[in-house]
């Protein structure tokens, strides 16, 4: 599923199918209501959809919108190795060109790959609460959210479809403090993390970042992870 995102919401678009007569050029139609509205709180696209189909996320529709919110500076976002396998991820940060990812997990698969990622930065978009409901992830295994902490990775809390898993990002806060062992200073570092990946403009992330520095009572200079 398409999704064009604002400030506060999601514009849906219908899921594409893999049948004859698909309209791929749904992406390409979202990709040009970013462009439209790209001064009226749109800040980027998102792509969203069944990992498991081969190829799916590089379907000839999925990757010209990309290519034209690289060309439009449209931020971009991909939800990747959620259930996918690590090539899910690569191809989404070599050939859509992903900033951020959404879940991420599998590419702990492709240590390689992980390392590059953590290297280069990339922001994890985390969601251990939706991971359990939907089966994504077992609880008798480690999340990936763990490994991400340990090796101080570049990654944050989220709720995922709040409405439909009858949830608030406090659940994920506290599934991950009394089940993980994640701490206040965890929370903290994440939460820069995630002022410092989103895609507000740079001055208003200058003035949320300084008012968590301010809250959090560290230095702005404060290490997140492996780079600044």
């Amino acid at each position: 599923m398409w999704r064009c995102a604002t400030a506060r919401t999601y514009w849906p678009t219908p899921k594409w199918s893999p049948s004859p007569g698909t309209r791929l050029n749904w992406s390409l139609e979202v990709v040009e209501l970013c462009k439209k509205y790209q001064q009226q709180t749109v800040v980027g696209i998102d792509l969203a959809g069944d990992e498991t189909l081969e190829g799916s996320s590089l379907l000839p529709g999925h990757v010209q919108a990309y290519e034209e919110a690289v060309r439009s500076s449209i931020h971009r976002t991909v939800h990747a190795g959620e259930v996918g396998l690590a090539k899910v991820v690569r191809e989404a940060v070599d050939v859509l060109k992903t900033e951020r990812l959404g879940h991420g997990y599998h590419t702990l698969e492709d240590e390689a790959l992980y390392n590059r990622l953590r290297q280069e930065n990339m922001h994890f978009e985390v969601c251990p609460w939706s991971s359990y409901l939907t089966g994504a992830w077992k609880p008798e295994t480690e999340h990936a959210i763990v490994r991400f902490k340990n090796d101080q990775a570049n990654y944050s809390l989220n709720t995922d479809d709040p409405l439909i898993f009858k949830s608030t990002l406090d659940t994920d806060y506290q599934m991950t403090k009394w089940d993980m062992g994640f701490t206040e200073e965890e929370f903290k570092r994440l939460n820069i993390n995630a002022a410092k990946s989103s895609f507000l403009p740079e001055d208003e992330k200058t003035e949320l970042l300084d008012l968590l520095y301010k809250a959090y009572g560290v230095p702005s200079s404060a290490a997140v992870g492996q780079h600044p």
